[in-house]
């Protein structure tokens, strides 16, 4: 049904201001009559379409071997470039705080109450009113999104990752099933040894799961010291129990068990129950999560993936690729960092980047005033963690944690960075005070943040607000440079008619699946888009690697 104007059987006004508003019934689309004008509609010279979460349409209008070219405003992705800050971007939410539009019927339950009443309207009604939110919501976004500078952003890079996103969902990534049931099956029966061990040390049989029997064994009959009180009792997590070491034997095993069965419900049984008919995982990749413009992934979250344990590369050697052909792994080598050299314009990170040096080695030896080839491993790895920290706004206390050492300690080496390279620390001062002043951050693309911590009364919450003001600037640009890439390399792939595609985007990295004959071409064309994406004061520089599996192209 449609109506550009006119009301609606129950009086309710559904004016469209001009535009035409579509629902169409899900069982005549794939007819013939019906199939004919959505490809006329949907096509590459049909009129421009807005929609609400445009990812699950392209899904949808894939199925019927439709795809949508004329996508306008997708009022999902709008909003949240609007305001990223939003856990959610329901239509009928944004529809009330944009318009003052009530798109439910009157009569209607909240969203979640039993209808006890019966006045639950008419689905096509809804769907209808939806319809109508749509096309009176989408002009009013794209006349913010261009009052805002964030049309260019919309329109070059989040608009079309819709597509891109909603292809690699279509694609999947294969799965050794076989593989995934003995990673599930051997983590069970360590945490089984484990629990048995536990109980052992604790002297009686109970639920290790239990945090009221946990907390008894632990504090009332070994006598442990608690560490944190909740309003529950005493904590038993991971934070407290990591606290407790030393203090009995049994915290080690307990640990452990944990983690392992963390592993096991997270990935061992989620990965099995994930996997379709196909022998492939079509996980959702989420465009309006993270805050700072970085993509998330779920059902299931492949982004937490243990990175450098053994368990971790067994689960990454579940991910195969279709028979024949093998992985190509792409990701950005040190890309918070090139950022960091490109906004604070750091003539010494400028340079080490510029010339190719082992930035970490180069950082050492200018924070422990030592030659470069002098520097320990040691050195380096602080150097490593001090530059990752400051790229997430971590302080003394927080570096002083991670490296194991006291915070006054931490300070003087943040110190020595900060004197090694004066311009970093005028950009996260400069940073934060234009967002105070602002309200926001805003990247080379335009992409803001809101912090309204920056002008809370509470002094915390603005310790907090500058750690996000100087987080956001970096993760965003980097977020951004990562979108773009991917966008370009989609368009390449197509345009060379290439088999190859991609199947995976975790973190700074993406996994496509390419047959023999493609794989100079792939390669070339992955190197060209993600080091092309952004031109910055430094060189962007790709890693490529191959595989069998998953981990194998990890290495």
């Amino acid at each position: 049904g449609r109506g550009p104007t006119g009301r609606d059987p129950e009086g309710q006004d559904p004016d469209t201001g001009g535009a035409t508003a579509w629902w169409i019934n899900a069982e005549v689309m794939n007819t013939g009559p019906v199939k004919k004008a959505l490809t006329k509609l949907f096509g590459e010279t049909g009129p421009p379409v807005n929609t609400h979460n445009a990812k699950e349409l392209t899904r949808g209008l894939d199925r019927l071997g439709l795809d949508l070219h004329s996508l306008d405003v997708d009022t999902a992705v709008a909003a949240y470039l609007v305001d990223p800050a939003e856990a959610q971007y329901v239509l009928d939410d944004l529809a009330l705080r944009f318009l003052g539009l009530e798109v439910r019927s009157p009569d209607a339950p909240p969203p979640g109450q039993l209808d006890l009443a019966g006045t639950t309207p008419d689905p096509a009604l809804d769907t209808a009113r939806h319809a109508v939110a749509v096309a009176r919501l989408a002009p009013t976004l794209a006349q913010v999104l261009d009052s805002r500078g964030l049309r260019r952003l919309y329109d070059e890079v989040e608009r079309p990752l819709v597509r891109v996103l909603a292809r690699m969902e279509k694609v999947g990534v294969r799965v050794d099933v076989a593989e995934l049931r003995k990673l599930n099956e051997g983590l069970a029966a360590e945490g089984r040894q484990l629990e048995a061990q536990i109980q052992e040390m604790a002297g009686e049989p109970f639920k290790v799961n239990s945090t009221p029997q946990l907390r008894q064994v632990l504090f009332d009959k070994l006598g442990l010291q608690p560490q944190k009180k909740t309003k529950t009792g005493f904590s038993t997590d991971a934070a407290s129990l990591e606290k407790l070491r030393g203090q009995h034997p049994i915290i080690e095993p307990l640990l452990r068990y944990r983690e392992v069965e963390k592993l096991r419900s997270t990935y061992g049984e989620s990965l099995l129950a994930e996997a379709g008919d196909d022998g492939r995982i079509h996980a959702s990749f989420n465009q309006t999560v993270a805050r700072t413009g970085r993509l998330s992934s779920d059902r299931p979250n492949l982004h937490n993936i243990p990175i450098r344990t053994t368990e971790g590369r067994r689960i990454r050697r579940a991910f195969i690729p279709t028979e024949g052909c093998r992985f190509l792994v792409a990701d950005y080598n040190q890309v918070e960092l090139r950022v960091i050299a490109h906004l604070a314009q750091d003539p010494g990170l400028i340079e080490a980047f510029a010339s190719g040096q082992d930035i970490h080695r180069a950082t050492a030896a200018r924070l422990f005033a030592t030659d470069p080839d002098a520097v320990t491993v040691g050195q380096r790895s602080k150097a490593k963690m001090v530059s990752y920290g400051l790229a997430y706004g971590m302080e003394a206390f927080g570096l002083g944690q991670r490296l194991g050492i006291p915070t006054d300690e931490a300070a003087a080496i943040l110190d020595a960075y900060f004197v090694a390279f004066p311009s970093v620390r005028s950009y996260m001062e400069r940073t934060v005070a234009e967002a105070r002043d602002r309200g926001y951050t805003e990247t080379l693309f335009g992409r803001r943040r809101q912090i309204p911590e920056l002008s809370s009364s509470n002094y915390r919450l603005r310790q907090a607000g500058e750690r996000q003001a100087m987080n956001a600037g970096i993760q965003g640009l980097a977020a951004d440079i990562f979108k773009v890439a991917l966008v370009r390399l989609d368009q390449s792939l197509e345009a060379a008619g290439l088999l190859s595609r991609l199947v995976l985007q975790v973190h700074d990295e993406v996994i496509l699946e390419v047959p023999p004959a493609e794989e100079d071409t792939a390669a070339g064309l992955t190197v060209d888009a993600m080091r092309d994406a952004c031109d910055l004061s430094v060189p962007l520089e790709v890693n490529l690697t191959w595989g069998t599996s998953w981990a194998d192209a990890k290495g």
